[in-house]
This record gives structure tokens, sequence and C-alpha cells, in this order.
């Protein structure tokens, strides 16, 4: 029995530093696994906590006066007169209508040698 006791502290003689580490080690992961469950069971009840304090059910006819309330007080209702119907009285006149591109280009060209001529005598 006592040979056995002396090999033991020799060994952990020997090995002190290693066994030191891993104690440390040991005792880091301990506390931060502590820490992450405690954090784990904090977030999931305030989580619940939260989703429970959220109405389930808003009854849309309250939800509609509201939006419609505060739609008059902030006065968007003056700004935007428009209705669904006036969407459908409206016709599309883009189409009827054929661009000419000719003159465009023709002016483009003159101002693009009047630059031109004007860069030459600059030189």
């Amino acid at each position: 029995m006592s040979q056995e006791k002396v090999e033991k502290k020799k060994y952990e003689k020997k090995n002190r530093e290693k066994i030191k580490k891993k104690q440390r080690a040991k005792k880091i992961l301990g506390w931060s696994l502590a820490g992450v469950v405690a954090g784990v069971i904090l977030a999931a009840t305030l989580g619940v906590r939260i989703y429970n304090s959220i109405p389930k059910y808003i009854d849309a006819e309250k939800a509609n006066a509201f939006v419609t309330q505060t739609w008059v007080e902030n006065g968007y209702n003056t700004l935007f007169t428009a209705t669904p119907t006036d969407a459908d009285t409206q016709t599309d006149t883009s189409a009827d209508t054929e661009t000419d591109t000719s003159a465009d280009t023709e002016t483009d060209t003159s101002a693009d040698t009047e630059s031109e001529t004007s860069a030459d005598s600059a030189e």
C-alpha cells in the first residue's frame, strides 16, 4: 500500500502543471456552462413572458377605426384625395402618342459639335 502511495505522489509531482491546467480548464468550463444554462433559462423565461403579453386577436373594426382616426389626425386625408374609382376612370394615353426622337438627336449633335469646336480652339 505504501509503495502505491509513493508512486502516486511521484506521478503527481512529475505532472503537477498538467494536472493544474486540467483542473483550471474543468473549472472554467464548468462556470461557462453554468453561465450559459442560466442565460438560457433567463432568456426562455423572458421570451415566454413577452410572448404571453402580445395580444392574440385584434378586432378588424377597431383596428380600421384607429387607422382612420390617426390618418385624419395627421392630416393625410387632405394630402391624398384619390379614391379607388379615380384609377378606373383615367385612361392610359401614353401608348397612343409616338415620340419623335429625330429632333432630339439633331439638337444633341449640334451641341456636341459646338463643344468640340470650343475645345479645339482652347488648345
